[in-house]
Protein backbone atom coordinates (compact mmCIF):
# COMPACT_ATOMS: atom_id res chain seq x y z
CA UNK A 1 0.00 0.00 0.00
CA UNK A 2 3.01 2.50 0.78
CA UNK A 3 4.66 1.30 -2.05
CA UNK A 4 1.28 2.59 -4.28
CA UNK A 5 0.57 5.78 -2.78
CA UNK A 6 3.96 7.19 -3.47
CA UNK A 7 4.02 5.84 -6.77
CA UNK A 8 0.67 7.25 -7.55
CA UNK A 9 2.28 10.75 -5.69
CA UNK A 10 5.88 10.29 -7.67
CA UNK A 11 3.23 10.50 -11.44
CA UNK A 12 0.73 12.67 -10.08
CA UNK A 13 3.25 15.44 -9.30
CA UNK A 14 5.60 14.25 -12.41
CA UNK A 15 2.26 14.99 -14.65
CA UNK A 16 1.30 18.46 -12.80
CA UNK A 17 4.60 19.60 -13.13
CA UNK A 18 4.79 18.86 -17.24
CA UNK A 19 1.28 20.71 -17.50
CA UNK A 20 -1.82 18.35 -16.88
CA UNK A 21 -4.56 19.64 -15.05
CA UNK A 22 -5.27 17.97 -11.56
CA UNK A 23 -8.83 16.66 -12.81
CA UNK A 24 -7.36 15.24 -15.77
CA UNK A 25 -4.42 13.27 -14.02
CA UNK A 26 -7.08 12.11 -11.29
CA UNK A 27 -9.30 11.16 -14.48
CA UNK A 28 -6.46 9.86 -16.91
CA UNK A 29 -5.02 7.07 -13.72
CA UNK A 30 -8.82 6.25 -12.30
CA UNK A 31 -9.48 4.68 -15.38
CA UNK A 32 -6.17 3.18 -15.82
CA UNK A 33 -5.86 1.41 -12.81
CA UNK A 34 -9.43 0.34 -12.84
CA UNK A 35 -9.08 -1.08 -16.47
CA UNK A 36 -5.64 -2.93 -14.82
CA UNK A 37 -7.26 -4.22 -12.24
CA UNK A 38 -10.21 -5.35 -14.85
CA UNK A 39 -7.40 -6.84 -17.03
CA UNK A 40 -6.22 -8.86 -13.90
CA UNK A 41 -9.08 -10.34 -12.93
CA UNK A 42 -9.93 -11.31 -16.72
CA UNK A 43 -6.96 -13.34 -16.27
CA UNK A 44 -7.19 -14.62 -13.26
CA UNK A 45 -11.36 -15.52 -14.04
CA UNK A 46 -11.98 -16.46 -17.55
CA UNK A 47 -7.70 -17.42 -18.36
CA UNK A 48 -7.56 -15.46 -21.00
CA UNK A 49 -4.72 -15.84 -23.52
CA UNK A 50 -5.26 -13.12 -24.78
CA UNK A 51 -6.34 -9.30 -23.65
CA UNK A 52 -4.43 -6.61 -25.15
CA UNK A 53 -7.66 -4.02 -25.39
CA UNK A 54 -5.91 -1.83 -28.11
CA UNK A 55 -7.37 2.11 -27.48
CA UNK A 56 -9.33 1.28 -25.13
CA UNK A 57 -7.61 3.53 -22.40
CA UNK A 58 -7.67 6.73 -21.13
CA UNK A 59 -6.07 8.23 -23.21
CA UNK A 60 -8.45 7.66 -26.05
CA UNK A 61 -11.76 7.64 -23.35
CA UNK A 62 -10.74 11.48 -22.03
CA UNK A 63 -10.67 13.44 -25.60
CA UNK A 64 -13.87 11.18 -26.97
CA UNK A 65 -15.88 12.05 -23.89
CA UNK A 66 -14.99 15.50 -23.09
CA UNK A 67 -13.53 16.50 -26.30
CA UNK A 68 -9.88 17.42 -27.52
CA UNK A 69 -11.08 21.28 -27.27
CA UNK A 70 -11.66 21.67 -23.89
CA UNK A 71 -8.96 18.87 -22.67
CA UNK A 72 -6.24 21.47 -24.34
CA UNK A 73 -2.21 21.25 -25.68
CA UNK A 74 -0.74 20.43 -22.90
CA UNK A 75 -3.18 17.50 -21.41
CA UNK A 76 -3.04 16.06 -24.82
CA UNK A 77 0.68 16.29 -25.29
CA UNK A 78 0.76 14.57 -22.25
CA UNK A 79 -1.37 11.63 -23.63
CA UNK A 80 1.10 11.45 -26.11
CA UNK A 81 3.83 10.55 -23.60
CA UNK A 82 1.77 8.16 -21.68
CA UNK A 83 0.64 6.11 -25.12
CA UNK A 84 3.65 3.90 -24.55
CA UNK A 85 1.84 1.85 -21.72
CA UNK A 86 -1.94 2.34 -22.64
CA UNK A 87 -1.72 1.60 -26.57
CA UNK A 88 -2.49 -2.06 -25.65
CA UNK A 89 -2.49 -3.73 -22.55
CA UNK A 90 -1.48 -7.61 -23.10
CA UNK A 91 1.86 -7.03 -21.80
CA UNK A 92 0.79 -5.19 -18.63
CA UNK A 93 2.62 -7.17 -15.37
CA UNK A 94 -0.56 -7.32 -13.00
CA UNK A 95 -1.95 -10.18 -14.71
CA UNK A 96 1.53 -12.21 -15.33
CA UNK A 97 2.53 -11.19 -11.52
CA UNK A 98 -0.66 -12.65 -10.04
CA UNK A 99 -0.23 -15.74 -12.32
CA UNK A 100 3.41 -16.01 -10.88
CA UNK A 101 2.15 -15.85 -7.11
CA UNK A 102 -0.11 -18.35 -8.13
CA UNK A 103 2.22 -21.06 -9.59
CA UNK A 104 4.25 -20.26 -6.00
CA UNK A 105 1.28 -20.77 -4.11
CA UNK A 106 0.91 -24.15 -6.02
CA UNK A 107 4.94 -25.36 -6.05
CA UNK A 108 4.99 -23.72 -1.80
CA UNK A 109 7.65 -21.22 -3.18
CA UNK A 110 8.70 -18.39 -0.84
CA UNK A 111 6.72 -15.86 -2.30
CA UNK A 112 9.75 -13.24 -0.75
CA UNK A 113 12.29 -14.95 -3.54
CA UNK A 114 9.58 -14.40 -6.03
CA UNK A 115 9.39 -10.61 -4.95
CA UNK A 116 13.15 -10.71 -5.59
CA UNK A 117 12.95 -12.64 -8.87
CA UNK A 118 10.39 -10.24 -10.11
CA UNK A 119 12.34 -6.89 -9.08
CA UNK A 120 15.55 -7.90 -10.90
CA UNK A 121 13.49 -8.97 -13.78
CA UNK A 122 12.57 -5.72 -14.28
CA UNK A 123 15.85 -4.27 -13.68
CA UNK A 124 17.62 -6.11 -16.21
CA UNK A 125 14.48 -5.49 -18.62
CA UNK A 126 14.77 -1.96 -18.35
CA UNK A 127 18.63 -2.43 -19.11
CA UNK A 128 17.81 -4.65 -21.87
CA UNK A 129 14.48 -2.32 -23.17
CA UNK A 130 17.05 0.87 -24.13
CA UNK A 131 19.91 -1.28 -25.23
CA UNK A 132 17.32 -2.52 -28.06
CA UNK A 133 16.06 0.39 -29.00
CA UNK A 134 19.05 2.12 -29.40
CA UNK A 135 20.52 -0.76 -31.01
CA UNK A 136 17.38 -1.14 -33.72
CA UNK A 137 17.55 2.84 -34.30
CA UNK A 138 20.93 2.50 -35.37
CA UNK A 139 20.09 -0.30 -38.07
CA UNK A 140 16.59 0.47 -39.24
CA UNK A 141 16.95 4.09 -38.57
CA UNK A 142 15.01 6.07 -35.58
CA UNK A 143 12.78 8.12 -37.63
CA UNK A 144 10.85 5.60 -39.33
CA UNK A 145 9.68 3.77 -36.93
CA UNK A 146 10.20 5.27 -33.42
CA UNK A 147 7.03 6.95 -31.61
CA UNK A 148 5.16 8.13 -34.87
CA UNK A 149 1.58 7.04 -33.90
CA UNK A 150 1.50 8.96 -30.80
CA UNK A 151 2.47 12.27 -32.39
CA UNK A 152 0.79 12.06 -35.59
CA UNK A 153 -2.83 11.51 -33.59
CA UNK A 154 -1.67 14.58 -31.15
CA UNK A 155 -0.81 17.02 -34.58
CA UNK A 156 -4.49 15.98 -35.50
CA UNK A 157 -5.92 17.30 -32.25
CA UNK A 158 -3.99 20.14 -32.59
CA UNK A 159 -4.77 21.07 -35.60
CA UNK A 160 -8.89 20.11 -35.72
CA UNK A 161 -9.87 20.47 -31.93
CA UNK A 162 -13.05 18.10 -31.67
CA UNK A 163 -15.45 18.37 -29.21
CA UNK A 164 -17.35 15.07 -27.25
CA UNK A 165 -17.89 12.44 -29.89
CA UNK A 166 -21.65 11.28 -29.09
CA UNK A 167 -21.44 8.10 -31.19
CA UNK A 168 -18.46 6.74 -28.94
CA UNK A 169 -20.27 7.57 -25.91
CA UNK A 170 -23.55 5.96 -26.94
CA UNK A 171 -21.32 2.94 -27.87
CA UNK A 172 -19.33 3.22 -24.17
CA UNK A 173 -23.18 3.07 -22.40
CA UNK A 174 -24.19 0.35 -24.50
CA UNK A 175 -21.03 -1.58 -23.78
CA UNK A 176 -21.64 -0.95 -20.36
CA UNK A 177 -25.09 -2.53 -20.10
CA UNK A 178 -24.17 -5.48 -22.23
CA UNK A 179 -21.89 -6.54 -19.54
CA UNK A 180 -24.21 -5.42 -16.89
CA UNK A 181 -26.63 -7.65 -18.44
CA UNK A 182 -24.36 -10.74 -18.95
CA UNK A 183 -23.51 -10.63 -15.63
CA UNK A 184 -26.64 -10.56 -14.05
CA UNK A 185 -27.92 -13.67 -16.61
CA UNK A 186 -24.54 -15.18 -15.54
CA UNK A 187 -25.10 -15.16 -11.32
CA UNK A 188 -28.65 -15.90 -12.26
CA UNK A 189 -28.95 -18.83 -14.57
CA UNK A 190 -27.01 -22.00 -13.96
CA UNK A 191 -25.99 -22.95 -17.55
CA UNK A 192 -25.94 -19.42 -19.20
CA UNK A 193 -22.79 -19.76 -21.47
CA UNK A 194 -21.62 -16.38 -22.05
CA UNK A 195 -18.82 -14.69 -19.83
CA UNK A 196 -18.68 -10.99 -19.63
CA UNK A 197 -14.99 -11.00 -19.71
CA UNK A 198 -15.83 -12.92 -23.26
CA UNK A 199 -17.64 -9.91 -24.33
CA UNK A 200 -14.80 -7.50 -23.36
CA UNK A 201 -12.23 -9.61 -25.22
CA UNK A 202 -14.13 -10.12 -28.26
CA UNK A 203 -12.69 -7.36 -30.23
CA UNK A 204 -9.02 -7.61 -28.98
CA UNK A 205 -7.06 -7.46 -31.83
CA UNK A 206 -5.36 -11.13 -30.71
CA UNK A 207 -8.87 -12.52 -31.30
CA UNK A 208 -8.08 -11.98 -34.96
CA UNK A 209 -5.72 -14.60 -34.39
CA UNK A 210 -6.32 -16.70 -31.65
CA UNK A 211 -9.93 -17.26 -32.12
CA UNK A 212 -10.38 -20.44 -34.15
CA UNK A 213 -8.01 -22.04 -31.81
CA UNK A 214 -9.72 -21.22 -28.31
CA UNK A 215 -13.04 -22.25 -30.29
CA UNK A 216 -12.02 -25.72 -31.76
CA UNK A 217 -9.56 -26.37 -27.83
CA UNK A 218 -13.00 -25.53 -26.28
CA UNK A 219 -15.08 -28.15 -28.64
CA UNK A 220 -12.16 -30.33 -27.57
CA UNK A 221 -12.62 -30.13 -24.16
CA UNK A 222 -16.60 -30.05 -23.40
CA UNK A 223 -16.59 -33.28 -25.81
CA UNK A 224 -13.81 -34.52 -22.75
CA UNK A 225 -15.94 -33.60 -20.17
CA UNK A 226 -19.19 -35.19 -21.47
CA UNK A 227 -17.70 -38.78 -23.16
CA UNK A 228 -15.07 -38.93 -20.32
CA UNK A 229 -15.88 -36.87 -17.15
CA UNK A 230 -13.66 -35.18 -14.57
CA UNK A 231 -11.48 -37.32 -14.39
CA UNK A 232 -10.35 -37.97 -17.60
CA UNK A 233 -9.93 -34.30 -18.43
CA UNK A 234 -7.51 -34.26 -15.47
CA UNK A 235 -5.24 -37.22 -17.14
CA UNK A 236 -5.85 -34.87 -20.53
CA UNK A 237 -4.27 -31.70 -19.00
CA UNK A 238 -0.69 -32.76 -19.33
CA UNK A 239 -1.46 -33.69 -23.16
CA UNK A 240 -2.14 -30.31 -23.94
CA UNK A 241 -0.62 -28.10 -21.43
CA UNK A 242 2.80 -30.44 -23.47
CA UNK A 243 0.83 -28.89 -27.02
CA UNK A 244 1.38 -25.18 -25.53
CA UNK A 245 5.03 -25.56 -23.96
CA UNK A 246 6.21 -27.48 -26.79
CA UNK A 247 5.34 -24.56 -29.18
CA UNK A 248 6.64 -21.93 -27.54
CA UNK A 249 9.79 -23.76 -27.40
CA UNK A 250 10.01 -24.17 -31.00
CA UNK A 251 8.84 -20.52 -31.27
CA UNK A 252 11.63 -19.33 -29.25
CA UNK A 253 14.15 -21.86 -31.12
CA UNK A 254 13.66 -20.42 -34.84
CA UNK A 255 13.69 -16.79 -33.26
CA UNK A 256 17.22 -17.32 -31.61
CA UNK A 257 18.34 -19.31 -34.67
CA UNK A 258 17.29 -15.64 -36.83
CA UNK A 259 19.19 -13.87 -34.52
CA UNK A 260 22.17 -15.75 -34.93
CA UNK A 261 22.14 -15.77 -38.18
CA UNK A 262 20.82 -12.37 -39.14
CA UNK A 263 17.88 -13.57 -41.25
CA UNK A 264 13.87 -14.11 -40.86
CA UNK A 265 12.82 -16.96 -39.85
CA UNK A 266 9.51 -19.13 -39.01
CA UNK A 267 7.29 -16.59 -36.64
CA UNK A 268 5.26 -17.98 -34.03
CA UNK A 269 2.78 -15.34 -32.48
CA UNK A 270 3.15 -14.73 -29.24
Amino acid sequence: MVGMILAFGYIFAFSKLDGMSVWVILAFFVIYYMISAAVTRMRAELGSPVHDLHFTGPDEMLPKIFGTRRLGPQNLTMFAYYFFFNRAYRGHPMPHMLEGFKLAERTDMDNRKLVVAMILAMAIGIIATFWAYLHISYIEGARTWFAWRPFNRLQSWLITPRNPDRPAIIAMFLGLGITLFLMMMRMRIFWWPFHPAGFAISSSWSMNVFWFSIFVSSIIKWFILKQGGLKTHRKAIPFFMGLILGEFIIGSIWALIGITIERPMYRFLY
